[in-house]
């Protein structure tokens, strides 16, 4: 089958070309089969909170083709094929969306809040395009995004079957996809903590947060990234080690040097007091993220527990300025990220404790051996209580 020319693919953050390719094509798939004029796919953008236009597919006969550049040339900034809109632009739209549920609607309902109302009457009148048929694209409950069918006529059960089978095959198809690229990222994250682990037990953890935090920025795509570590007494805590990009540094997004504050202060003390992760979409309205530093645009942060034996030694802050946003899939990796990496430190850490006292035992025996007496000998620097 060849989709036709005008089929449109609008890069997304997290979906491969291929990906967007076999998603286009079960969509022109399902438009032959229900003999629908053209079919919209929109999936989530978590980044920016709006459903984008990834795939539309169209029927090809010349007055398609020039009812789309009528829209464009009458209204300027529209183009029908590249729309992206809130989940929530209108009633048919978050039905689909956050009901989960396919709704069908008149053409003028379907896009109210998107397209101005002289372009139903142009898709209609040259396309007799009547109605809109959108389904929801979901993996296990969750909302992916949504598939619309424009259709000249209500559609029969039969039509709104293989509308709803396709969504169904999209979602599929996409948690398969992002399933293996979370699996790739994780075992990215893994040989990244054993290849820096190797070098804590030679050079011990201070050589190792360097390292631990430019990885860490770098699997999630974040701006700047702060490791913060308990100090002794583990009353207070301080900022051990950053990471950050080129460009967040001339935004003033650097952090250090970060001065020891009390557990329980601020967002990093609370996710260290209470061992839990933080996931902020927009710093300025959490109040435990208040900072004199002055940044443009919204700062999105991310702050997960370092955790040992179910007791927090430290947090990984992360924090990402502008259009992108985090994603729970950025969650789970800087929290898996930041347990391994906890291990990591606490075993290099260990290893040299035990190197010091080895080196102290060896000082002491070489010592005892320079003075002409063993340990248990009365006199020596180690010898046995009353032995002396």
């Amino acid at each position: 089958m060849t989709v036709p020319s005008d089929a449109a693919a609008t890069p997304m953050g997290g979906i491969s070309d291929q990906v967007q390719g076999q998603c286009r094509m079960i969509a022109e798939h399902a438009r032959v089969v229900t003999g629908a004029p053209r079919a919209i796919l929109l999936l989530y953008d978590e980044t920016i909170r709006r459903l984008v236009t990834v795939a539309t597919t169209g029927a090809d006969f010349p007055l398609q083709q020039i009812a789309i550049n009528l829209i464009r040339r009458n209204y300027p900034g529209i183009d029908p094929l590249e729309m992206s809109y809130r989940p929530t632009v209108n009633p048919a739209v978050a039905g689909a969306f956050v009901g989960q549920r396919t709704q069908i609607n008149s053409m003028a309902e379907a896009f109210e809040g998107i397209y101005p109302p002289g372009i139903s009457v142009i898709a209609q009148g040259m396309v007799g395009i009547t109605h809109v048929v959108s389904c929801p694209v979901s993996h296990q409950g969750r909302a992916l995004g949504v598939i619309r069918f424009l259709v000249p006529a209500l559609p029969t059960p039969e039509q709104q079957a293989l509308m709803e089978a396709s969504a169904s095959q999209i979602a599929l198809t996409l948690a398969n996809a992002r399933m293996a690229e979370e699996a790739q990222r994780k075992l990215a994250a893994a040989r990244a903590i054993s290849e820096i682990a190797r070098v804590g037990l030679t050079a011990g953890s201070p050589a190792m947060l360097p390292a631990l935090a430019d990885r860490v920025r770098e699997l999630t795509a974040a701006d700047d990234a702060v490791i913060f570590l308990l100090d002794p007494g583990e009353e207070t805590f301080s900022g051990a080690v950053e990471s950050v990009s080129e460009d967040a540094r001339a935004r003033g997004q650097s952090r250090m040097p970060a001065p020891p504050r009390n557990v329980g202060e601020g967002l990093v003390g609370w996710v260290i007091a209470s061992n839990e992760a933080a996931f902020i979409p927009d710093a300025r309205r959490d109040p435990r993220t208040q900072s004199s530093r002055q940044i443009e645009g919204i700062e999105a942060v991310l702050a997960v527990p370092m955790r040992i034996g179910g007791r927090a030694i430290g947090c990984i802050r992360l924090g990402v300025v502008g259009r992108r946003r985090f994603t729970e899939e950025d969650l789970w990796l800087a929290q898996s990220f930041a347990d391994e990496a906890a291990r990591a430190l606490d075993i290099a850490s260990e290893q040299a404790h035990a190197r010091a006292e080895a080196y102290a035992a060896g000082a002491r025996e070489a010592l005892a051996r320079r003075d002409g007496c063993g340990p248990d000998d009365a006199g020596c620097p180690d010898a046995p209580p009353g032995q002396t």
